[in-house]
């Protein structure tokens, strides 16, 4: 069996290039008069997730020792697929059995699960061109019946907290129907999903970009009361064009367009980035892995409306399994195949001990910057406030090595600078308010915590 893995073929490498710019070329809205920008200080919940997918079947002693490696991590909420193909692999004939010792396993190791349901079944499938796993449900009642046994069989288990309804249902690769099939396959899920277990949520299934177009015909014909959380995943520099990067991924079609449709003519769900990554592929190394993950857990919760971020993935690709997929997608793992950990492990680590907190209020607007030394060419800073008084700064330039020094309003004690190893060291230039001699070297974020 194919392991169900991101997938973005060669074939369509190009049209994952341009998707994931995030420019609405050929929508006729306009952007919304008064549309939301970020906002110096805004406080809202925070929370994360890790990917890794798993076959009905796996070896469940294996699979504790990724879970013990989000137990080192600090993470306890795992997103993962929940295949079709795989539990109800003929019309009526549903097998739970190893999905629930998997279910009962995440339970003891303290793990939440948020599993999304895709990969349709060979015989449910309606599009005749020989795949069958990306296809639309042909009846919707086979569908609703297969969500609604799936989660009557989980429902004693209050570790699975929510149902996502496929996946970057918006590439035609990932999903052969229209937004019209999709979005009587997101009302019956939801359906079956809320009879069968209240408790849980229901996810729209993740964009591959924050798509308006896609997303304006769900909302705009009442499709929002079906679904708890708008979802969309964020691959800057692995799949897009060079000039889109992580500081400019949340673009105006972001800004201007979908972020007003979703609070204004939807129901506000959260918007989440709930799958993101980078890949170490040759030539692109863990430093460069281990920064893009720091780069951008400070861009992404710094906009307001962000409240969740889904690490993509655990470990890399087994090179010799037949998952589908390009060379970038066997290489996205914050550990290589046989758990050994790369820099970005530690670094995901740091961050969400200083970060993973409940909620941060993003104070973007209290950090001063002023260069010292050097010249600076490409200069971010985003600072958060945590609930218990500590501040939590990011400074990087992109382009040069400057010295900095930042002053925050909110006073402190002391100052440490974290490594993106997670290792830390007192900054002795803390005056209270002022971080003096910061040396930046390029594109290298420096990260600190500054105590109450």
């Amino acid at each position: 069996m194919l392991l169900k893995h991101r997938l973005y073929p060669a074939a369509i490498a190009a049209s994952v290039a341009l998707v994931m710019i995030g420019v609405p070329t050929t929508s006729s809205a306009q952007p919304s008069e008064g549309a939301p920008t970020a906002q110096a200080t805004v406080t809202k919940d925070v929370s994360f997730a890790i990917l890794e997918d798993y076959d009905k079947g796996q070896d469940l002693a294996d699979i504790a020792q990724d879970f013990q490696l989000m137990n080192e991590l600090g993470i306890d909420t795992l997103r993962c697929s929940f295949g079709w193909d795989d539990y109800e692999p003929q019309r009526g004939q549903y097998d739970f059995v190893w999905l629930q010792q998997f279910v009962q396993l995440a339970a003891d190791h303290g793990i939440k699960l948020r599993p999304y349901l895709a990969y349709t079944a060979p015989w449910a499938g309606n599009d005749g061109d020989g795949t069958y796993w990306n296809d639309p449900p042909a009846d919707y009642q086979d569908w609703y019946n297969f969500v609604h046994n799936l989660a009557s069989a989980l429902s004693a288990y209050p570790n699975v907290l929510s149902y996502e309804i496929y996946n970057e249902e918006n590439d035609s690769f990932w999903w052969e129907g229209d937004v019209e099939q999709y979005k009587e396959t997101l009302r019956q899920g939801a359906l079956a999903v809320r009879v069968a277990d209240p408790g849980a949520q229901v996810i729209i299934g993740g964009l591959v970009f924050p798509d308006y177009d896609w997303m304006a015909p769900i909302i705009q014909n009442g499709y929002a009361q079906y679904y708890d959380i708008t979802p969309f995943h964020a691959y800057p520099e692995t799949w897009s064009r060079n000039n889109i990067v992580v500081e400019n991924y949340l673009d105006v079609q972001y800004h201007d367009w979908f972020v007003p449709l979703n609070n204004n003519e939807g129901e506000g769900e959260p918007i989440w980035i709930n799958e993101m990554g980078f890949a170490t592929t040759p030539g692109k190394t863990e430093g460069q892995q281990a920064n893009w993950w720091a780069r951008a857990f400070a861009t992404f919760l710094a906009d307001p409306h962000i409240e969740h971020l889904g690490v993509y993935e655990i470990k890399d690709l087994d090179p010799n399994s037949p998952a589908i997929g390009d060379e970038a997608n066997y290489h996205l793992g914050l550990t290589y195949t046989d758990r050994q950990k790369k820099l970005a492990f530690h670094t995901v680590d740091m961050l969400t001990d200083l970060l993973d907190v409940g909620s941060l209020t993003i104070a973007d607007d209290e950090a001063d910057v002023t260069v010292t030394s050097g010249r600076a060419s490409d200069l971010h800073h985003h600072l958060f406030k945590r609930p218990d008084g500590k501040q939590v700064l990011f400074v990087y330039d992109k382009g040069a090595s400057p010295t900095v020094s930042v002053t925050v309003q909110s006073p402190g004690s002391a100052a440490t600078r974290y490594a993106l190893d997670g290792s830390s060291t007192p900054h002795a230039d803390f005056d209270g308010q002022t971080l003096s001699n910061i040396n930046l070297a390029e594109g290298e974020v420096a990260i600190f915590q500054i105590d109450p």
